[in-house]
């Protein structure tokens, strides 16, 4: 069987979406199928460690909603002209087999904004033209919130659409020491040895994922715990967060090899106004973490027993630095961070992979 995966942009594994295609790639080929990867932005050899045959498309020189179109007829010219047995779609073309959409932008516009997504927003625009003119035999969602949210606005058929989380990569993310890699890290970016870190690590969006009250409330919990450290992990951090705060804090720029930022942590903290599911939420959980983050972020779906303590309805700063406060007991902090690793088992790649053929059986998609 012939696969083909689409997804724009797939030049490393800065963020989540291009993890879930590698996942893909290797589950297909572990099959024995053939699987191609087809974006305007590739990175071979990455593609190639999957298993995965890349396909790279010409690129619209410019920005916008014509590029995306563009990229939608050379997918669809080399569909027509291979005729694969199957075409899975990441947010990118009108008409695939199976569809999987990351982002539920009219919903985090409006957490974020207060008001509409404006109609010519692209993204938008793409994936209205998806959702209500495109062909799919099933829709994959990370999120019930997301699912929910989708159905709804655009009036689709609740048995075409599912959800599968998204999974932890155990193989990138073991190591056989953390102590000697938290100390080895701390070292290596200027952070104490001995603080006690509280710490967001994302692949960027600052305002959507809430640094500002991130800061806000770190700054009243340093006031009666010094010992507390900040750290903040992104590309393309605003000046601005940056301006909020001057001591106690460690701004780092992305990190492929992201494990290391989470073993250097104490806490992760993810109080995003909105986040379809939070990858990063997962990963922290299985380097042994405690996490605090919002209703509005689809991990907090997964989270299990005392470790439910710690999700926010909404985006709050009191209720977010009583939450923080709590995880500066010992007792409380390893219980949390060990509940919190057994239930990360649960979404390895190989229980995700398994829950991902039989989706696919289910609904008499061809495997």
């Amino acid at each position: 069987m012939k696969v083909l995966i689409s997804r724009k942009d797939l030049r490393d594994t800065a963020s989540g979406v291009p993890k879930k295609v590698l996942q893909e790639l290797h589950f297909f080929t572990s099959l024995g199928h053939e699987s191609y990867a087809i974006a305007e932005t590739l990175n071979e050899p990455m593609l190639k460690e999957f298993n995965g045959r890349p396909v790279k498309t010409l690129r619209w020189p410019f920005s916008g909603y014509f590029r995306r179109r563009f990229y939608q007829l050379q997918v669809q010219k080399w569909i027509n002209k291979n005729r694969p047995d199957l075409v899975i779609g990441h947010g990118d073309i009108i008409h695939q087999d199976v569809l999987f959409i990351h982002n539920c932008v009219h919903l985090a516009h409006e957490l974020i904004e207060n008001q509409s997504l404006p109609k010519n927003h692209e993204v938008g625009r793409i994936h209205e033209e998806i959702l209500t003119r495109g062909k799919f035999k099933l829709l994959v969602c990370n999120s019930h919130m997301m699912k929910n949210d989708l159905v709804k606005r655009f009036q689709l058929d609740p048995l075409k659409v599912e959800v599968i989380y998204p999974e932890v990569n155990l193989s990138k993310f073991k190591v056989d020491d953390p102590e000697r890699i938290k100390k080895e890290w701390r070292e290596k970016l200027g952070v104490p040895t001995n603080a006690f870190v509280i710490g967001l690590v994302t692949s960027g969006n600052f305002k959507k994922r809430n640094l500002s009250l991130l800061i806000e409330a770190f700054k009243e919990i340093h006031k009666t715990h010094p010992e507390a450290h900040l750290f903040i992990a992104g590309g393309n951090i605003d000046q601005k967060y940056k301006d909020m705060i001057s001591e106690s804090v460690t701004f780092a720029p992305t990190l492929i090899d992201v494990k290391n930022y989470y073993y250097l942590l104490d806490v992760f903290c993810l109080p995003a106004h909105i986040e379809e599911f939070g990858r990063s939420v997962l990963e922290a959980m299985y380097c042994g973490k405690p996490v605090v983050t919002t209703k509005t972020v689809g991990a907090s779906e997964i989270l299990e027993g005392s470790s439910r303590d710690f999700v926010m309805d909404s985006p709050d700063k009191k209720v977010l630095i009583e939450m923080l406060y709590k995880l500066f007991d010992p007792e409380f902090y390893n219980q949390v961070k060990e509940q919190n690793f057994n239930t990360s088992l649960k979404f390895t790649s190989e229980h995700q992979n398994k829950k991902f053929e039989e989706v696919l059986k289910s609904h008499k998609i061809l495997l």
